[in-house]
């Protein structure tokens, strides 16, 4: 079986280790190389840096007809993508006489689009999965092959769940090729309620303590690891990286008690666990309060 292998993201790495160990990857396709941060740095793509790592042919193209006749001369089989980020044109879909099988870290139609993840962690699901999907020229509604079932212990962080449901994926993915290479398999179309996962915007991520303590914790598990959910203090921002729902009750933004460090909502109140203040590195609460002298009565989310 020879496939192409389309991936962008950490997510897409244990699948790419997986097929690399079966010597089935012909070529990996993966988004080009961005300048980011402060210091606008050049990135690679972590599947980019995996594939280099393993000595799998590499490209990284601005768009596919770049890579049209690459693809043309290794005559793949079927072609996997796993978080590749980019818009696959139907001509590029039937390049590979079994097409694209997609890994979709969701229960679709549940959550299709860009940040399923974060939106499965943010709506509170209590179930989510992966599905094996053979790509159409929709956003995310081509045909299930094979779909994993994974319970949600409301904990995770987003970080955390695409981790697992990446392991998942992984483990699963060579019998789901080869059942669907020899027919085992058939496509069977998507049922279920339809949703979509838009793309998060870093605004989103700006905590408002008016909300309820549930939402408030739901919101800062989801943004983890990014873009961070985040909230004003003394005229900076300060990110939240872990908190948990409290018993006491209080004005929005107001801080309540300061060990544990614990903040008025809407409806209850949290406990933050794990802050950054800007330009300083990741801490405890306890570790905020001694250094930044936090006292009873501050409000967070004023400038």
């Amino acid at each position: 079986m020879k496939v192409v292998f389309l991936g962008t993201s950490s997510f897409a790495l244990p699948a790419l280790r997986v097929l690399h160990d079966s010597s089935s990857v012909g070529l990996v396709v993966s988004r080009p190389d961005r300048r980011s941060g402060r210091g606008r740095k050049i990135n690679r793509p972590p599947v980019a840096v995996l594939a280099d790592q393993l000595g799998i042919p590499l490209l990284q193209p601005e768009k596919l007809k770049q890579i049209r006749d690459a693809v043309s001369e290794l005559s793949p089989d079927v072609m996997v993508s796993a978080s590749y980020g980019g818009w696959l044109p139907e001509w590029f879909l039937s390049m590979a006489p079994l097409g694209v099988v997609n890994i979709h870290p969701s229960l679709l139609p549940a959550h299709r689009g860009a940040a399923p993840v974060i939106r499965t962690v943010l709506h509170g699901d209590t179930e989510t999965g992966v599905c094996f999907m053979v790509t159409d020229k929709g956003w995310d509604t081509g045909d299930i092959l094979h779909t994993i079932r994974y319970r949600i212990d409301g904990a995770e962080t987003a970080g955390e769940l695409e981790v697992k449901l990446a392991d998942l994926a992984a483990e699963a993915l060579p019998g789901v090729l080869n059942d669907y290479v020899s027919g085992a398999i058939k496509p069977v179309p998507q049922s279920g309620v339809e949703s979509y996962a838009e793309k998060v915007t870093s605004e989103e991520a700006v905590i408002s303590w008016s909300s309820s303590s549930e939402e408030i914790v739901r919101a800062v598990l989801a943004f983890n690891p990014v873009p961070g959910a985040r909230t004003m203090f003394r005229s900076k921002t300060l990110k939240i990286y872990h908190a948990e729902v409290s018993t006491l009750s209080g004005s929005p933004g107001v801080v309540l008690e300061t060990s544990p460090l614990s903040i008025g909502c809407g409806t209850g109140s949290v406990k933050l666990l794990e802050v950054q203040p800007q330009g300083r590195r990741v801490m405890s609460s306890e570790q905020y309060v001694r250094g930044y002298r936090i006292q009873r009565g501050a409000v967070l989310g004023e400038g």
